[in-house]
């Protein structure tokens, strides 16, 4: 339940301030800009990993979860608590910012401006990047992990914002596109990066075992 609860906590926050900073650079007229976005997304992931990552490891991701556990990482039994949390607190997340910003047409979606192919494409390969940064941390237990995670989902977000939306995170384009009824080109977001996470984590997985 402890577990549970800070993953809630994590992922409501992550999505709140994340796509909140979106909603308020669109009704600003751009004030918060490109590079705002990525930095405060950036430092409200290392400061749920800071604060609540004792806990449940503020994942924050289901994409991190499902993975973590596909690579014999996580525990199984843990999947469905983590899932549930993640989910149901960026819905809270997004059905606040929809309360808040009634006008606003997107609650801060990620929504490609490019192919659907090459968005999938882009999600893949960000998300590929952050897992294996992640483990990288986890690995070598570095000090400054969580600096170093929120530092690569912000550079993540600023190449990524403009074409795709850099989103890495299912369930961070999930909660704005259920509630804002808008989940034509969703699928980008539950698959690309899904299968970017796996395949990081595997290829660390056979690169290790090779090295030992």
């Amino acid at each position: 339940m402890k577990k549970s609860i800070a993953e809630f906590i994590s992922t409501f926050f992550l999505v709140f301030i994340g796509t909140g900073s979106v909603i308020v650079d669109h009704v600003s007229n751009g004030k918060v800009s490109l590079a705002g976005i990525s930095v405060i997304t950036g430092l409200v992931v290392s400061l749920m990993i800071i604060i609540l990552g004792k806990w449940s490891g503020a994942h924050m991701n289901p994409a991190v979860t499902l993975s973590l556990a596909a690579g014999g990482k996580f525990f199984r039994k843990d999947i469905l608590p983590y899932l549930l949390a993640q989910v149901a607190g960026a819905l809270l997340a997004s059905f606040l910012l929809r309360q808040l910003f009634p006008d606003s047409t997107t609650l801060g979606e990620t929504l490609p401006t490019i192919s659907s192919y090459w968005a999938f494409s882009f999600e893949f390969v960000i998300t590929f990047f952050l897992m294996t940064v992640i483990l990288i941390c986890a690995r070598m237990k570095l000090k400054y992990d969580a600096w170093i995670i929120g530092a690569y989902v912000a550079l993540g977000i600023y190449v990524g914002g403009p074409y795709c939306g850099g989103s890495m995170n299912p369930v961070r384009s999930f909660a704005p596109a259920v509630m804002n009824s808008n989940t034509e080109l969703l699928w980008i977001y539950l698959t690309g990066p899904f299968i970017g996470a796996l395949a990081a984590v595997f290829i660390f997985n056979y690169l290790y075992k090779k090295e030992s």
